[in-house]
């Protein structure tokens, strides 16, 4: 049971990963004129996150693929499953809430075009990917897989 556990978490942090090395390339290769390679890879990261360039961080001149929510959200949740296969990962359920309510309030915030800033979004990106990853293991492990 537990191996089926790790090898849906290691798949969650290597769909993350994938995400989060796909935002760095493409300004890299936009930098490095691979225009057609930086666009098929940012079109094939559209389907993941609305992309708008005032809320994307910068690199070379080029905006990243990935949000600043987004690319804390996939960052955090890499981070967080490989902490969880090593058995450093634990949040209790009042520290849970907590942090879905930070979460909230800010894309609230957003919802009422109160700008809260791209390094803020970064930050409140990797509450939501502890959450993500909280929840995630609660459900595998709840559903004995």
């Amino acid at each position: 049971m537990k191996y089926i556990k790790n090898i849906l978490i290691v798949l969650l942090a290597l769909y993350s990963a994938f995400f989060l090395i796909g935002a760095v390339l493409v300004p890299v290769l936009s930098y490095t004129a691979n225009y057609s390679l930086s666009a098929n890879l940012n079109s094939i990261l559209s389907n993941a996150c609305h992309q708008n360039p005032e809320r994307t961080f910068w690199l070379m001149g080029y905006p990243m693929a990935l949000c600043a929510r987004c690319f804390g959200v996939y960052l955090s949740v890499c981070i967080s499953c490989l902490l969880l296969l090593a058995d450093k990962f634990s949040i209790n359920f009042k520290i849970f809430i907590i942090l879905a309510i930070i979460c909230s309030t800010d894309i609230l915030l957003n919802l009422f075009n109160i700008n809260t800033g791209n390094i803020t979004r970064f930050f409140i990106g990797l509450l939501i990917g502890i959450l993500i990853t909280k929840f995630f293991n609660y459900i595998i492990t709840r559903r004995k897989v």
